[in-house]
């Protein structure tokens, strides 16, 4: 019997996440996720002090090699303005106008819902959930689903990239809820 030597597929991710609240699961999601090509390119340090226009930039130089942004779901990802402008450059693609290697297309989107008491969405995020071009998944499925979710969020940045919504303003500052109001 002949046997094929089939390798599997690996995707670059760009993992969105607040830093401070959440960076257990990151450790934890590379601990998970060996087979998988899963590369943190978030923001490391404060970048406040630049113009919009040099953020989108180093933002949108990390994405050059992914293909799919995943967004952990915590208590206060919602309320963060670095996410909120991650979320946005992945969903742009973008042509370098004299490089093509340095072009790209809008990344696959992917949720997944950490195990925290309650969940902020970034509205960005929610948009693309309900338009159906963001996949989710909870946490608690990590081992089982990941891989899986990645590829499909993969397959709907080429087949369903009409769904994108990308519509709002960037979020110029970070805020909190109370009472359902924003402060």
């Amino acid at each position: 019997m002949y046997k094929r030597n089939i390798e599997k597929k690996s995707r670059n991710c760009f993992v969105s996440y607040h830093h401070d609240r959440d960076q257990k699961y990151i450790s934890k999601l590379r601990g998970v996720i060996r087979e998988m090509k899963v590369a943190d390119h978030s923001l490391k340090d404060d970048i406040g002090h630049f113009t919009d226009e040099t953020i989108y930039k180093k933002v949108r130089s990390k994405m050059r090699y992914c293909s799919v942004t995943v967004v952990l779901i915590g208590e206060r990802t919602g309320y963060r303005r670095w996410i909120d402008w991650e979320i946005w450059a992945s969903l742009r693609g973008y042509t370098h106008p004299y490089d093509p290697y340095k072009s790209f297309k809008p990344n696959g989107l992917l949720g997944i819902f950490l195990p925290t008491q309650s969940h902020s969405i970034p509205d960005r995020l929610q948009d693309n959930l309900d338009s159906g071009y963001a996949v989710s998944m909870k946490w608690k499925n990590l081992e089982r689903d990941f891989e899986s979710k990645v590829n499909y969020a993969y397959w709907n940045r080429t087949n369903v990239a009409y769904k994108i919504d990308n519509s709002r303003e960037r979020q110029d500052s970070n805020y909190s809820n109370f009472l359902g109001f924003r402060i």
